[in-house]
């Protein structure tokens, strides 16, 4: 696990604005709906217990430190700035669809556990890698939408690969990861936990700390940090981070993680409140100089300084 003082990726993630985030909760909850939130929720929780949903720190694998600027990506190996690159590049590419943001954090679950798995050649692949993760998580999870974005996908790559190639490596993937592409994420988590308190606490006061929680597990998505902890725990960490100037609505949750009876680490809750914290802090302030929006995928960084993708204006049809 990364320390809290070790370099934090240059996010340029934004908050969705108030009227491009629905509304999750209604208060139309009742004792009965509370039943089947508490059901699925520790269904999520035993879920994330399997060992075919867990990932292990992959990039140790790979060569650090190296950069040799005369190889060409096809040469280079992988690393954290990689991996931030595109999830902040996904992000951009669903918020312009106007698709859930959700749908990122499935994808960058297929990466990171067919990652956990298998050797990733070089950069070019970790890009189809990607491109077909996301391509597979729009056709499973939002099939009304994938059309749109799955055939610009191969333009949006600037030429690294056509359909063929896309199509090819989500075959491999769904294999290595055995049709497990339902993950258990941060944020559904977090949302099932609020859930069990609409009954106590206004719709309006649950909506505005799901709306923060999500931004803290938007943000954990990007951070690499964060791929071998436990979604629960991010989760957790998100929810105590969104409630931290509401004294009562933070200590019914965790009154209600007691309830479920969730194994909790708090030494590792600590460590990603931190984390999201200066997380947020360092988004906040690279945001307010964001003068730009790219769509087309990003060169994958040289470096390990973690920086921004590069700023392109081409999108195709647009």
């Amino acid at each position: 696990m990364s320390v809290l003082g070790e370099s934090l990726p240059c996010l340029k993630l934004e908050a969705l604005r108030d009227g491009d985030r629905r509304s999750i909760f209604d208060g139309a909850g009742t004792h009965a709906s509370r039943n089947v939130q508490y059901d699925q929720l520790t269904t999520m929780l035993r879920q994330e217990e399997r060992d075919s949903y867990r990932c292990c720190d992959y990039l140790q694998n790979y060569p650090s430190g190296f950069d040799d600027d005369a190889l060409s990506q096809g040469e280079k190996s992988i690393n954290e700035a990689c991996r931030t690159s595109i999830a902040e590049w996904m992000y951009r590419v669903v918020d312009h669809f106007r698709v859930d943001r959700e749908v990122v954090a499935i994808a960058l679950s297929y990466i990171d556990r067919v990652l956990s798995a298998n050797h990733c050649a070089d950069r070019r692949t970790f890009k189809l890698i990607s491109s077909a993760s996301l391509h597979l998580a729009m056709k499973v999870h939002f099939p009304n939408k994938w059309k749109d974005i799955g055939k610009l996908i191969p333009d949006l790559s600037q030429g690294d690969f056509a359909i063929g190639d896309l199509v090819g490596m989500e075959m491999e993937i769904v294999k290595s990861l055995t049709w497990l592409l339902n993950p258990a994420t941060a944020r559904c988590i977090s949302v099932h936990m609020l859930s069990l308190l609409e009954m106590e606490i206004p719709a309006s006061v649950l909506n505005k700390v799901a709306s923060a929680a999500i931004f803290f597990v938007e943000l954990s998505v990007c951070d690499y940090s964060f791929v071998t902890m436990k979604k629960s725990a991010i989760s957790i960490a998100s929810l105590l981070n969104a409630t931290e100037r509401d004294i009562d609505v933070h200590l019914r949750i965790k009154k209600a993680l007691n309830e479920i009876g969730c194994r909790i680490d708090w030494y590792e809750i600590s460590f990603a409140r931190e984390r999201l914290w200066a997380l947020h802090k360092q988004t906040c302030l690279a945001s307010s100089r964001r003068t730009s929006t790219s769509f087309s995928m990003p060169d994958i960084p040289k470096t390990e300084d973690f920086p921004s993708p590069r700023s392109s204006h081409h999108f195709p049809g647009m």
